[in-house]
């Protein structure tokens, strides 16, 4: 007999017994309770066997209906049903993963164990951002990093709030990207580890600060920025900086363009920034045409 068959054997058992613990006389004798964690076992079962035969759907509803009998006796066991729920719906149904996502890290942040419950919220990000919806995805960032944080994990934390500065800036709302980069520059400066991510973060800002056309206000925090690190000053990243504003401050294509490539011939850009100088360099195109 193969998995699927297996399966579907499990699976009829745990219907059977999940349905008996919840009818008329499953309630009046009792044993309710032990029916339902019998019932979760089977599906439990049926849900190994899906996923062996690599059917994916079937296996993520196998472990919800687990999930949905284990909740009246055993809360944690249900959470780890809806988990293994939504990494077997991850694979093709996503409104169905992120659904059992969700009735997990409910159980975990109910409990106060936010260290788990931000890994998962973290994971629900993801999702959405693989989906394109980005405004929900920075919205479970932002939650994932105040988890992070409130158990003292600040590097799991500043990676959460990267993600939603990236995300702004590709939404265009790039005051939010520059209040984000420069909150975790400045919480790096101190720490000989993070030291080195702190030029990355204020060449962002500032490609921010251009692409919002505010020139005035990216001369400003170059500034700022040399006073916060000595060594930022010497850095090709503030070289970069120094040359595309000054391209931008005389209107100049032609300069703003050489001073990308040299510093791409050494450095590739990524594309992130690509598409953000790409936004800087729509501006000055603009202003030319006006002229």
């Amino acid at each position: 007999m193969g998995d699927e068959a297996k399966a579907k054997e499990f699976l009829d058992k745990a219907e059977k017994k999940a349905k008996s613990a919840s009818s008329g006389l499953g309630k009046l004798f009792g044993g309710g309770s032990s029916k339902l964690e019998d019932a979760a076992d089977e599906f439990t079962k049926a849900g190994n066997l899906y996923k062996m035969a690599k059917k994916w759907d079937q296996a993520g509803a196998a472990f919800q209906r687990a999930a949905e009998c284990y909740i009246k006796s055993s809360k944690h066991d249900s959470a780890q049903a809806y988990i293994s729920a939504s990494q077997c719906f991850k694979k093709g149904n996503v409104s169905s993963a992120v659904t059992c996502l969700k009735a997990a890290i409910e159980y975990y942040t109910d409990e106060g164990r936010f260290a788990i419950a931000a890994n998962h919220q973290k994971e629900l990000a993801e999702m959405y951002e693989a989906e394109g919806d980005l405004d929900q995805a920075c919205q479970c960032y932002q939650t994932a990093a105040d988890f992070y944080e409130g158990e003292s994990s600040s590097v799991s934390s500043q990676q959460c709030l990267l993600k939603i500065a990236q995300i702004s800036a590709q939404l265009e709302r790039f005051e939010r990207a520059i209040e984000i980069y420069e909150k975790v520059a400045a919480g790096s400066l101190d720490n000989n580890l993070k030291q080195f991510g702190v030029k990355e973060y204020f060449l962002r800002a500032i490609l921010c600060y251009l692409a919002n056309d505010d020139l005035v206000g990216g001369e400003r925090a170059l500034q700022r920025y040399k006073d916060m690190q000595a060594s930022f000053s010497s850095s090709r990243e503030c070289r970069l900086l120094e040359d595309i504003i000054a391209a931008c401050r005389k209107n100049n294509v032609e300069e703003f363009t050489d001073a990308i490539g040299e510093f791409n011939s050494v450095t590739q850009l990524d594309a992130w920034k690509t598409a953000v100088l790409l936004k800087v360099k729509q501006t000055l195109t603009k202003e030319e045409s006006v002229q």
